[in-house]
């Protein structure tokens, strides 16, 4: 019961591990979606300053735009590798973990299956000499 309770433990905390990660994500994913709100932005400047006439000014800010949006696509691009990365050796660390787990539970299964049986095979024993002295004092 020791073993069943540190595991129970084990595995809170493992999903308060979880339960973390999942709300890192949704931070993650929340600065995304402000960067795709820039990135619109950008759009839209860019669509103004390109159908603006032909000025200098004009044109200087486009450019500013338009290296703006490159910038915000790479950084966007950046962010969601770097999560998905992380997200998947997270999983994996968390399978592993799982796996261990199973396993343990597996051997310890296993050994109150093989105590159960030798207790079996002790009571049996035990019954055969009750059976014997039984019939040693019916005989005295």
């Amino acid at each position: 019961s020791k073993s069943s309770e540190e595991m129970k433990q084990q595995n809170s905390e493992l999903s308060e591990k979880v339960h973390s990660l999942v709300s890192k994500n949704s931070a993650m994913k929340l600065d995304m979606e402000d960067l795709h709100k820039k990135l619109e932005m950008a759009e839209l400047m860019i669509q103004q300053f390109s159908n603006q006439a032909g000025s200098l000014d004009a044109n200087q800010q486009l450019q500013m735009a338009l290296e703006e949006k490159a910038s915000l696509e790479t950084q966007v691009s950046q962010q969601l590798s770097e999560s998905l990365h992380q997200l998947q050796a997270e999983r994996d660390q968390y399978v592993e973990k799982l796996k261990e787990e199973r396993s343990i539970w597996q051997q310890r299964v296993q050994q109150l299956s093989e105590q159960v049986h030798t207790m079996a095979e002790e009571k049996e024993k035990h019954m055969a000499q009750i059976r014997e002295l039984e019939a040693n004092v019916s005989e005295l």
